[in-house]
């Protein structure tokens, strides 16, 4: 229980990145306004399966908050992550629009598929509201339908001791930092505020 609730503190901390209005360097993480002009990314829809399944944007894949936290409540690390990816088809390689229930869930996601190596992430800035007669998303599959290649962007995560600054290569490990209140951890994504 107190991991679970150490892990969607973790979450949290992701949402509170300081994104702001900013643009991202590059344009490859970045917020949309709305998917009209983006029908050639792979959406991924990250609120619940039911809310998913029930109503969702066109080609949709479900895959909501909480398969990004391991049976035992701890965040799953990068290797579980890549993985996870691979089963809503996703090599890396690909422009991705993450949509949810709430912008910060949406931003969450966004950063740790940034993290992870997708090429281009774009987060739906305002809630997701699919008209009631839209389609069902899809949710993910048991195996990989794709093998996640992207190279990780690890050295984006930043804790900081008394010593040094340290790039961490394991996203639970950096969520550990964080739990254990590591100063001045952060994920530096190159927004400016």
């Amino acid at each position: 229980m107190m991991w679970r609730m150490f892990s969607i503190g973790f979450l949290a901390y992701c949402a509170a990145l300081p994104f702001g209005n900013a643009t991202a360097v590059n344009g490859d993480l970045a917020f949309v306004s709305d998917t009209s002009d983006v029908s050639q990314a792979h959406i991924i829809d990250v609120r619940t399966v039911d809310e998913c399944e029930h109503s969702a944007l066109p080609h949709a894949r479900c895959l909501p908050m909480d398969n990004f936290v391991s049976p035992t409540g701890k965040v799953i690390d990068f290797h579980a992550l890549r993985w996870l990816l691979g089963t809503v088809g996703l090599s890396g390689a690909e422009t991705v629009v993450v949509v949810g229930a709430t912008t910060d869930n949406a931003r969450t996601v966004g950063a740790l598929l940034y993290l992870a190596g997708q090429k281009r992430v774009l987060m739906l800035d305002t809630p997701l509201q699919p008209h009631t007669d839209a389609p069902g998303g899809d949710t993910r599959s048991l195996s990989r339908e794709a093998v996640f290649t992207a190279p990780m962007r690890d050295i984006h995560l930043l804790t900081h001791t008394q010593r040094d600054t340290t790039h961490q290569t394991s996203l639970a490990q950096f969520a550990l930092a964080v739990g254990r209140g590591a100063e001045n951890a952060r994920i530096a994504l190159g927004f400016t505020k």
